[in-house]
């Protein structure tokens, strides 16, 4: 696992936890569900009242080379990517957010309309959970969901 770069440690001032991200996917379209489950570790912040958690994609989602950051308090979360694969998502409750998904082979529109948001932490892992409307260019909507634990890494990887 390679280390944040160092202008996380500055942008936040404080040592940064190394954590474990479980990511579940549920995407449904023409009454079909798939499902992709991700592990990755990472390092994570708190800055505001806001928390933060940096990793990079792995090749099983096929966005290697893609750092990943959720921004995330009790009411929104916002999904950003960097590198192979550029994107911004943000959730809140009713929210519909438009922007662009770009692979280094092509572009196009991405529309969000977030029908539920619900953030905890308990015993010091949280717990974020997404569902909401997905609609890539201009084409029909999906039904995802979205489910993320965020907890210590015990093993320090």
């Amino acid at each position: 696992m390679k280390q944040a770069p160092a202008i996380f440690g500055v942008l936040f001032n404080m040592e940064m936890k190394k954590v474990k991200i479980h990511v579940k996917s549920y995407e449904k379209s023409n009454n079909e569900q798939t499902a992709i489950e991700t592990v990755s570790f990472g390092r994570m912040a708190e800055k505001n009242g806001k928390f933060y958690v940096f990793y990079d994609e792995t090749e099983a989602v096929g966005m290697q080379g893609t750092k990943t950051t959720i921004k995330w308090n009790y009411d929104s979360v916002v999904i950003i990517r960097s590198g192979t694969v550029e994107s911004r998502q943000e959730f809140a409750h009713g929210l519909e957010y438009i922007s662009v998904y770009k692979t280094p082979y092509m572009s196009f529109g991405l529309k969000t309309k977030t029908e539920y948001v619900y953030v905890y932490c308990r015993d010091g892992i949280w717990h974020i959970e997404l569902e909401y409307m997905l609609e890539l260019a201009g084409q029909e909507q999906n039904e995802m969901k979205i489910q993320i634990v965020i907890e210590e890494d015990a093993h320090g990887h």
